[in-house]
């Protein structure tokens, strides 16, 4: 559902960063695959968006905690509309 389409594109954006040596000095991908980033969206799409805020908020990223709960919350949204068109297809 959502939370893995979620975690699928960061591991692409990571794999991408690792694939071009050019973009390892590029101050985007720098901020983008930084490790409080990729944790607190790992915690979102697996755990959803009280866990990754708890991350948040216990590391003291206060910058992450709004991102979290977001995250979170649109991957429970997409994933509850993935599900029903599933029953649908599957009953």
């Amino acid at each position: 559902g959502g939370p893995s389409f979620f975690l699928w594109s960061i591991k692409t954006l990571v794999d991408a960063r690792h694939a071009d040596g050019q973009r390892d000095n590029h101050p985007f991908w720098k901020k983008a695959t930084a490790p409080q980033r990729l944790l607190t969206a790992s915690s979102a799409a697996i755990g959803g968006p009280a866990t990754a805020a708890a991350l948040a908020q216990s590391q003291r990223w206060k910058s992450l905690l709004t991102p979290s709960l977001v995250v979170g919350n649109v991957g429970y949204a997409i994933a509850t509309f993935v599900g029903l068109a599933f029953y649908g297809v599957f009953r």
